[in-house]
């Protein structure tokens, strides 16, 4: 699970100058680097495990939803893998 908070923050400048040693920095330490412009959040770098896992974690969220929304049509357009195994048996 990801820190909300990054530990590691960079500088615009200091990322032009160091891009390298940052995405090393990403790989290494699999926390994101959080990239600020004065005092503006501009970007987070994550690495592409990380990034991975938050995909995951936002199909099973939109997942978990359209099901949730599905289960309370009461127009019958959902139906339980129960019932539809039931009808291919038949």
């Amino acid at each position: 699970m990801l820190n909300p908070l990054p530990k590691k923050i960079i500088s615009v400048s200091d990322f032009q100058r160091k891009t390298k040693p940052t995405f090393d920095v990403i790989s290494e330490s699999k926390e994101p680097v959080l990239v600020m412009n004065r005092d503006k959040k501009v970007g987070v770098f994550l690495s592409p495990k990380a990034y991975d896992e938050f995909v995951k974690s936002y199909e099973d969220y939109v997942d978990s939803r359209d099901l949730e929304k599905a289960i309370s049509l009461k127009d019958n357009s959902f139906i339980t893998l129960d019932n539809l195994l039931e009808d291919m048996d038949e």
